[in-house]
């Protein structure tokens, strides 16, 4: 038999407390733990739409201010420009110089705002010729590549640093058309030391509208991505019958990978 006095059991009392709140204060910690982990993998399997064939939506246009920043630039290095393309131009116009889309991130340093310039100075065909990026920090440029002879591209835009090096990645959209038919694609890279690594290219789109085919139909493509040190793609897609048809989910997203069938060539001016 054991007696506890009055006196002794307020010092058990006090003891059981000390051990009581030590144990909340692990379970505590535990749960704080597994909340973290849990929100960690759920942002690491969250997926981010790279490109979706079914919009048709464009970059904002510049204002004169910055196309004369971008064109100054261009004329200024323009016979370097050529010199490091291997095509010719062969457009008859005096000045074909335009910008074809602008997109805002932070691409040769994280955390800093910056605005990435697409630009064409001259066709060499359909769709070859010369063209480049200019990427522009605090009205200065920063950084300007030519490129062209893998094909010119029609629009620029940015994505929100899938490979979680902390800078932004280009999205390159291009495609065209030809005896009736229509392709999309886009391709992504990243300016790093001394140049720049293309990711890939994502078909987004194709139809025969253009054609004598009575079978009429389009595909569309919707890229989405899972942010990682190597990102993981995903790609849904749709169809319709004609260009003002309803696009029908024909295939549930599941994994995709990038082509890499062609050797990009991008030539680093500054």
């Amino acid at each position: 038999m054991v007696l506890i006095y009055k006196n002794d059991a307020k010092i058990i009392m006090k003891i059981s407390n000390k051990r009581t709140g030590k144990y909340f204060q692990i379970f505590g910690f535990c749960l704080i733990f597994v909340a973290a982990f849990v929100t960690a993998q759920a942002q690491a399997g969250k997926l981010t739409v790279i490109s979706d064939g079914r919009d048709q939506s464009e970059s904002a246009p510049e204002t004169p201010a910055e196309y004369q920043l971008i064109k100054k630039e261009v004329k200024k290095n323009e016979a370097l420009i050529k010199e490091k393309s291997e095509l010719d131009c062969n457009d008859e116009a005096d000045d074909s110089f335009g910008i074809v889309g602008a997109a805002n991130g932070s691409f040769t340093r994280p955390n800093i705002s910056q605005k990435a310039y697409l630009y064409e100075l001259c066709r060499s065909g359909r769709s070859f010729g010369i063209g480049g990026i200019v990427i522009v920090e605090a009205g200065r440029v920063v950084a300007h590549y030519t490129y062209g002879e893998n094909g010119l591209n029609s629009d620029i835009a940015a994505l929100p640093d899938i490979n979680q090096n902390g800078l932004s990645e280009i999205l390159l959209i291009g495609g065209g058309t030809g005896q009736g038919y229509t392709m999309g694609a886009v391709e992504i890279v990243e300016i790093v030391p001394g140049g720049i690594k293309s990711f890939g290219i994502a078909d987004t789109y194709e139809d025969n509208f253009g054609t004598e085919n009575a079978k009429k139909s389009a595909k569309a493509f919707k890229v989405s991505v899972q942010a990682g040190k190597t990102p993981v793609y995903f790609r849904e897609t749709y169809t319709r019958k004609s260009e003002e048809g309803k696009w029908i989910l024909a295939g549930k997203s599941q994994k995709y990978s990038l082509r890499k069938d062609y050797e990009p060539k991008y030539h680093k001016i500054s």
